[in-house]
Protein backbone atom coordinates (compact mmCIF):
# COMPACT_ATOMS: atom_id res chain seq x y z
CA UNK A 1 0.00 0.00 0.00
CA UNK A 2 0.90 3.73 -1.07
CA UNK A 3 0.29 6.86 0.58
CA UNK A 4 0.84 10.18 -1.77
CA UNK A 5 0.86 12.80 0.75
CA UNK A 6 -0.09 15.27 -2.41
CA UNK A 7 -2.87 13.08 -3.52
CA UNK A 8 -4.24 12.63 0.38
CA UNK A 9 -4.58 16.60 1.01
CA UNK A 10 -5.98 17.17 -2.26
CA UNK A 11 -9.04 14.38 -2.29
CA UNK A 12 -10.26 16.69 0.85
CA UNK A 13 -10.44 19.90 -1.76
CA UNK A 14 -12.57 16.89 -4.05
CA UNK A 15 -14.80 15.96 -1.73
CA UNK A 16 -15.70 19.34 -1.29
CA UNK A 17 -15.72 20.13 -4.75
CA UNK A 18 -17.83 17.15 -5.23
CA UNK A 19 -20.76 18.52 -2.91
CA UNK A 20 -20.14 22.08 -4.63
CA UNK A 21 -21.09 21.39 -8.04
CA UNK A 22 -23.19 17.97 -7.10
CA UNK A 23 -22.19 14.53 -6.46
CA UNK A 24 -24.10 13.45 -9.52
CA UNK A 25 -22.38 16.06 -11.65
CA UNK A 26 -18.70 15.02 -9.87
CA UNK A 27 -19.62 11.52 -10.89
CA UNK A 28 -20.66 12.55 -14.56
CA UNK A 29 -16.94 14.36 -15.15
CA UNK A 30 -15.37 11.15 -13.91
CA UNK A 31 -16.74 9.57 -17.47
CA UNK A 32 -15.64 12.95 -19.08
CA UNK A 33 -12.08 12.15 -17.98
CA UNK A 34 -12.18 8.56 -18.61
CA UNK A 35 -12.86 8.94 -22.44
CA UNK A 36 -11.15 11.98 -22.75
CA UNK A 37 -7.63 9.50 -21.33
CA UNK A 38 -9.14 6.67 -23.52
CA UNK A 39 -9.06 9.11 -26.61
CA UNK A 40 -5.12 9.43 -25.60
CA UNK A 41 -4.61 6.12 -25.56
CA UNK A 42 -6.08 5.10 -29.30
CA UNK A 43 -4.86 8.20 -31.18
CA UNK A 44 -1.52 7.10 -30.11
CA UNK A 45 -1.84 2.92 -31.12
CA UNK A 46 0.93 2.37 -28.47
CA UNK A 47 1.66 2.38 -24.87
CA UNK A 48 0.81 5.88 -23.68
CA UNK A 49 1.95 6.30 -19.89
CA UNK A 50 0.79 9.98 -19.66
CA UNK A 51 -2.78 9.11 -21.58
CA UNK A 52 -2.94 6.09 -18.65
CA UNK A 53 -1.54 8.57 -15.85
CA UNK A 54 -4.39 11.17 -16.56
CA UNK A 55 -7.11 8.33 -15.96
CA UNK A 56 -5.25 7.18 -13.04
CA UNK A 57 -5.24 10.89 -11.75
CA UNK A 58 -8.07 12.75 -12.47
CA UNK A 59 -10.84 9.97 -13.38
CA UNK A 60 -10.16 7.67 -10.70
CA UNK A 61 -7.51 9.64 -8.03
CA UNK A 62 -7.98 12.66 -6.61
CA UNK A 63 -9.55 15.00 -9.12
CA UNK A 64 -12.81 13.18 -9.73
CA UNK A 65 -12.34 9.36 -8.37
CA UNK A 66 -16.12 8.40 -8.00
CA UNK A 67 -14.29 7.36 -3.95
CA UNK A 68 -13.55 10.48 -3.05
CA UNK A 69 -15.55 13.36 -5.34
CA UNK A 70 -18.91 10.95 -5.90
CA UNK A 71 -18.39 9.51 -2.23
CA UNK A 72 -17.49 12.61 -0.63
CA UNK A 73 -20.21 14.92 -2.19
CA UNK A 74 -23.20 12.15 -0.89
CA UNK A 75 -22.17 12.14 2.25
CA UNK A 76 -21.98 16.32 2.32
CA UNK A 77 -25.87 16.22 1.12
CA UNK A 78 -26.37 13.21 3.78
CA UNK A 79 -25.12 15.52 6.51
CA UNK A 80 -27.06 18.41 4.74
CA UNK A 81 -29.60 16.96 5.26
CA UNK A 82 -28.97 15.58 9.15
CA UNK A 83 -28.61 19.69 9.34
CA UNK A 84 -31.98 20.58 7.71
CA UNK A 85 -30.55 22.50 5.07
CA UNK A 86 -31.94 20.50 2.56
CA UNK A 87 -35.37 18.36 2.44
CA UNK A 88 -34.00 14.82 1.88
CA UNK A 89 -29.94 12.87 2.02
CA UNK A 90 -30.75 11.28 -1.28
CA UNK A 91 -30.58 14.64 -3.07
CA UNK A 92 -27.53 13.95 -5.06
CA UNK A 93 -28.13 15.97 -7.85
CA UNK A 94 -28.22 19.24 -6.12
CA UNK A 95 -25.40 21.34 -5.95
CA UNK A 96 -25.05 22.35 -2.25
CA UNK A 97 -22.98 24.91 -3.53
CA UNK A 98 -26.42 27.03 -3.61
CA UNK A 99 -27.09 26.40 0.14
CA UNK A 100 -24.42 28.25 1.64
CA UNK A 101 -22.69 26.50 4.72
CA UNK A 102 -19.06 25.78 4.89
CA UNK A 103 -19.95 22.74 7.29
CA UNK A 104 -21.04 21.04 4.68
CA UNK A 105 -17.90 21.22 2.63
CA UNK A 106 -16.06 20.72 5.25
CA UNK A 107 -18.07 17.00 5.89
CA UNK A 108 -17.79 16.63 2.83
CA UNK A 109 -13.85 17.05 1.99
CA UNK A 110 -13.35 14.72 5.37
CA UNK A 111 -15.18 11.74 3.40
CA UNK A 112 -12.83 12.81 0.52
CA UNK A 113 -10.00 12.26 2.45
CA UNK A 114 -11.01 9.22 3.82
CA UNK A 115 -12.12 7.25 0.51
CA UNK A 116 -8.81 8.03 -0.50
CA UNK A 117 -7.28 6.22 2.40
CA UNK A 118 -9.64 3.88 2.54
CA UNK A 119 -8.97 2.79 -0.90
CA UNK A 120 -5.30 2.34 -0.46
CA UNK A 121 -5.95 -0.03 2.75
CA UNK A 122 -8.37 -2.40 0.53
CA UNK A 123 -4.87 -3.34 -1.90
CA UNK A 124 -3.90 -4.91 1.72
CA UNK A 125 -6.37 -7.74 1.07
CA UNK A 126 -4.82 -10.88 -1.17
CA UNK A 127 -6.03 -10.70 -4.93
CA UNK A 128 -7.06 -13.20 -6.96
CA UNK A 129 -4.82 -14.81 -9.59
CA UNK A 130 -4.56 -17.33 -12.34
CA UNK A 131 -2.26 -20.02 -12.43
CA UNK A 132 0.41 -19.01 -14.09
CA UNK A 133 0.80 -15.96 -10.63
CA UNK A 134 -0.80 -13.22 -12.79
CA UNK A 135 -2.49 -11.13 -10.11
CA UNK A 136 -6.02 -9.89 -10.61
CA UNK A 137 -6.95 -8.23 -8.18
CA UNK A 138 -9.92 -9.27 -5.40
CA UNK A 139 -13.24 -6.73 -6.36
CA UNK A 140 -13.32 -3.44 -7.37
CA UNK A 141 -11.73 -0.94 -4.57
CA UNK A 142 -13.55 1.89 -5.70
CA UNK A 143 -16.86 0.65 -5.87
CA UNK A 144 -16.48 -1.16 -2.48
CA UNK A 145 -14.98 2.21 -1.53
CA UNK A 146 -18.00 4.15 -2.17
CA UNK A 147 -20.35 1.41 -1.09
CA UNK A 148 -18.94 1.54 2.84
CA UNK A 149 -18.87 5.51 2.79
CA UNK A 150 -22.29 5.82 1.50
CA UNK A 151 -23.30 3.13 4.69
CA UNK A 152 -21.00 5.18 7.04
CA UNK A 153 -22.52 8.09 5.28
CA UNK A 154 -26.34 6.45 6.68
CA UNK A 155 -24.62 5.10 10.21
CA UNK A 156 -23.72 8.90 11.19
CA UNK A 157 -26.38 11.41 9.35
CA UNK A 158 -29.68 9.56 8.86
CA UNK A 159 -32.71 11.31 10.13
CA UNK A 160 -35.57 8.99 10.05
CA UNK A 161 -33.48 5.96 10.37
CA UNK A 162 -29.73 5.14 10.53
CA UNK A 163 -30.57 1.21 9.35
CA UNK A 164 -28.10 0.51 6.87
CA UNK A 165 -31.00 -1.97 5.68
CA UNK A 166 -34.45 -0.48 5.10
CA UNK A 167 -36.75 0.76 6.87
CA UNK A 168 -39.61 -1.90 5.50
CA UNK A 169 -42.88 0.09 6.27
CA UNK A 170 -44.66 -2.68 4.31
CA UNK A 171 -43.19 -5.77 6.20
CA UNK A 172 -42.01 -6.68 2.52
CA UNK A 173 -39.08 -5.66 1.47
CA UNK A 174 -39.06 -6.26 -2.05
CA UNK A 175 -42.21 -4.62 -3.04
CA UNK A 176 -42.17 -1.33 -3.81
CA UNK A 177 -46.06 0.18 -2.64
CA UNK A 178 -45.32 2.65 -0.27
CA UNK A 179 -44.19 4.93 -2.59
CA UNK A 180 -39.86 4.67 -2.36
CA UNK A 181 -38.22 4.51 -5.69
CA UNK A 182 -34.57 5.16 -6.67
CA UNK A 183 -35.19 5.06 -10.64
CA UNK A 184 -38.44 4.38 -10.94
CA UNK A 185 -38.95 4.17 -14.77
CA UNK A 186 -36.59 1.26 -14.60
CA UNK A 187 -37.67 -0.85 -11.38
CA UNK A 188 -39.20 -3.47 -13.24
CA UNK A 189 -37.60 -6.32 -13.36
CA UNK A 190 -37.88 -7.10 -16.49
CA UNK A 191 -36.87 -3.73 -17.56
CA UNK A 192 -33.72 -4.06 -15.07
CA UNK A 193 -32.15 -6.95 -16.66
CA UNK A 194 -33.86 -5.55 -20.57
CA UNK A 195 -31.72 -2.52 -19.37
CA UNK A 196 -28.62 -4.68 -18.88
CA UNK A 197 -28.86 -7.51 -21.92
CA UNK A 198 -29.18 -4.59 -24.34
CA UNK A 199 -26.61 -2.01 -23.10
CA UNK A 200 -24.13 -4.48 -22.05
CA UNK A 201 -24.51 -6.29 -25.33
CA UNK A 202 -23.17 -2.83 -27.26
CA UNK A 203 -20.05 -2.13 -24.69
CA UNK A 204 -19.55 -5.76 -23.87
CA UNK A 205 -18.94 -5.28 -27.68
CA UNK A 206 -16.90 -2.02 -27.53
CA UNK A 207 -14.76 -3.50 -25.15
CA UNK A 208 -13.71 -6.69 -26.88
CA UNK A 209 -13.10 -4.89 -29.95
CA UNK A 210 -10.66 -2.14 -27.83
CA UNK A 211 -8.34 -5.22 -26.67
CA UNK A 212 -8.66 -7.24 -30.14
CA UNK A 213 -7.92 -4.23 -31.85
CA UNK A 214 -5.09 -2.79 -29.95
CA UNK A 215 -3.69 -6.06 -28.70
CA UNK A 216 0.05 -4.75 -27.99
CA UNK A 217 -1.13 -1.44 -26.12
CA UNK A 218 -0.96 -2.23 -22.32
CA UNK A 219 -3.06 0.33 -20.80
CA UNK A 220 -6.00 -0.09 -23.23
CA UNK A 221 -6.05 -3.86 -22.69
CA UNK A 222 -6.30 -2.73 -18.75
CA UNK A 223 -8.91 -0.20 -19.11
CA UNK A 224 -11.33 -1.06 -21.92
CA UNK A 225 -14.24 -2.53 -20.07
CA UNK A 226 -14.40 0.60 -18.41
CA UNK A 227 -15.93 2.39 -22.05
CA UNK A 228 -19.40 1.79 -21.15
CA UNK A 229 -19.51 2.86 -17.82
CA UNK A 230 -18.22 6.24 -18.53
CA UNK A 231 -20.72 6.52 -21.71
CA UNK A 232 -23.45 5.53 -18.87
CA UNK A 233 -21.70 8.16 -16.50
CA UNK A 234 -22.29 10.66 -19.33
CA UNK A 235 -26.21 9.89 -19.89
CA UNK A 236 -26.89 10.92 -15.99
CA UNK A 237 -26.57 14.23 -17.95
CA UNK A 238 -30.22 14.24 -18.85
CA UNK A 239 -31.22 12.56 -16.23
CA UNK A 240 -30.11 15.31 -13.90
CA UNK A 241 -32.25 17.81 -16.82
CA UNK A 242 -35.47 16.14 -15.57
CA UNK A 243 -35.35 13.02 -18.49
CA UNK A 244 -36.11 9.44 -17.41
CA UNK A 245 -32.82 8.54 -18.63
CA UNK A 246 -31.69 4.71 -17.32
CA UNK A 247 -28.98 3.97 -15.23
CA UNK A 248 -26.66 2.08 -16.46
CA UNK A 249 -23.12 2.10 -15.64
CA UNK A 250 -23.32 -1.14 -13.51
CA UNK A 251 -24.72 -2.90 -15.90
CA UNK A 252 -22.48 -1.77 -18.55
CA UNK A 253 -18.96 -2.12 -16.65
CA UNK A 254 -20.39 -5.66 -15.30
CA UNK A 255 -20.84 -6.60 -18.93
CA UNK A 256 -17.69 -5.06 -20.60
CA UNK A 257 -15.45 -6.93 -17.74
CA UNK A 258 -17.31 -10.36 -18.11
CA UNK A 259 -16.91 -10.33 -22.24
CA UNK A 260 -12.83 -9.38 -21.74
CA UNK A 261 -12.99 -12.00 -19.19
CA UNK A 262 -13.94 -14.77 -21.18
CA UNK A 263 -11.89 -13.57 -24.04
CA UNK A 264 -9.09 -13.79 -22.02
CA UNK A 265 -10.61 -17.83 -20.53
CA UNK A 266 -11.05 -18.39 -24.28
CA UNK A 267 -7.53 -17.72 -25.54
CA UNK A 268 -5.79 -19.12 -22.56
CA UNK A 269 -4.57 -22.23 -24.88
CA UNK A 270 -2.29 -20.15 -26.43
CA UNK A 271 -3.13 -17.81 -29.82
CA UNK A 272 -3.02 -14.29 -29.57
CA UNK A 273 -5.97 -11.67 -28.69
CA UNK A 274 -5.46 -9.64 -32.01
CA UNK A 275 -6.17 -13.05 -33.64
CA UNK A 276 -9.22 -13.99 -31.92
CA UNK A 277 -12.01 -15.45 -34.23
CA UNK A 278 -15.18 -14.02 -34.74
CA UNK A 279 -16.87 -16.91 -32.81
CA UNK A 280 -14.62 -16.38 -29.65
CA UNK A 281 -15.88 -12.34 -29.97
CA UNK A 282 -19.41 -13.78 -30.10
CA UNK A 283 -18.94 -16.41 -26.98
CA UNK A 284 -17.50 -13.26 -24.84
CA UNK A 285 -19.97 -10.40 -26.32
CA UNK A 286 -22.88 -12.47 -25.43
CA UNK A 287 -21.57 -13.92 -22.10
CA UNK A 288 -20.87 -9.98 -21.19
CA UNK A 289 -24.50 -8.94 -22.18
CA UNK A 290 -25.65 -12.09 -20.03
CA UNK A 291 -23.49 -10.40 -17.14
CA UNK A 292 -25.35 -7.43 -17.68
CA UNK A 293 -28.61 -8.11 -17.04
CA UNK A 294 -27.75 -10.08 -13.61
CA UNK A 295 -26.31 -6.61 -12.98
CA UNK A 296 -29.34 -5.16 -13.41
CA UNK A 297 -31.22 -6.98 -11.64
CA UNK A 298 -28.23 -7.08 -8.66
CA UNK A 299 -28.93 -3.26 -8.54
CA UNK A 300 -32.28 -3.08 -8.39
CA UNK A 301 -32.38 -5.77 -5.44
CA UNK A 302 -29.97 -4.20 -3.68
CA UNK A 303 -31.91 -0.80 -4.15
CA UNK A 304 -34.67 -2.23 -2.48
CA UNK A 305 -32.94 -3.17 0.18
CA UNK A 306 -30.84 -0.77 1.26
CA UNK A 307 -31.33 2.60 -0.89
CA UNK A 308 -35.08 2.80 -2.17
CA UNK A 309 -36.67 3.20 1.56
CA UNK A 310 -33.68 5.09 3.07
CA UNK A 311 -33.22 9.10 3.54
CA UNK A 312 -29.54 8.96 2.74
CA UNK A 313 -28.03 7.34 -0.70
CA UNK A 314 -26.46 3.94 -0.67
CA UNK A 315 -25.38 3.70 -4.07
CA UNK A 316 -27.00 0.59 -6.07
CA UNK A 317 -24.73 0.65 -8.90
CA UNK A 318 -21.73 0.63 -6.86
CA UNK A 319 -23.15 -2.55 -4.92
CA UNK A 320 -23.64 -4.40 -7.68
CA UNK A 321 -20.18 -3.32 -9.35
CA UNK A 322 -18.23 -4.68 -6.32
CA UNK A 323 -19.85 -7.91 -5.95
CA UNK A 324 -20.04 -9.13 -9.57
CA UNK A 325 -16.41 -7.86 -10.03
CA UNK A 326 -15.42 -10.21 -6.99
CA UNK A 327 -17.32 -13.06 -8.67
CA UNK A 328 -16.05 -12.54 -11.88
CA UNK A 329 -12.18 -12.41 -10.73
CA UNK A 330 -13.32 -15.80 -9.02
CA UNK A 331 -13.70 -17.25 -12.17
CA UNK A 332 -11.24 -15.95 -14.31
CA UNK A 333 -8.70 -17.11 -11.27
CA UNK A 334 -11.05 -20.40 -11.36
CA UNK A 335 -10.93 -21.15 -15.29
CA UNK A 336 -7.38 -20.13 -15.66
Amino acid sequence: MDINILWLIVAFGSGAFGAAIGPQTAFIFTGFAYLFGLGGLIATGADNAAAGQFIATVAFGPVFGPHIAWAGGAAGTAYAAKKGYIESGRMVDLPLAGIAKMDVLIVAGVFGTGGYLFERVLHLIPSFATNDGTVIGWTDTVAFTVVLSHVLARVLFGVKSRKVFGPFPNGRPLVLDDGSHWVEHQEKWSLSAGHGFFSGLVFAFAAVWLIVTFPNNAEIQGRAFLIGWAVSALTLIFLSCGLKTPVTHHMTIIAALAAVIMMRIQLQGGGSIGAATPTQMVIAVLFGAVFGAISGLVGELLSRLMNARGDTHIDPPALAIFSLTTLLFAVQSLAM
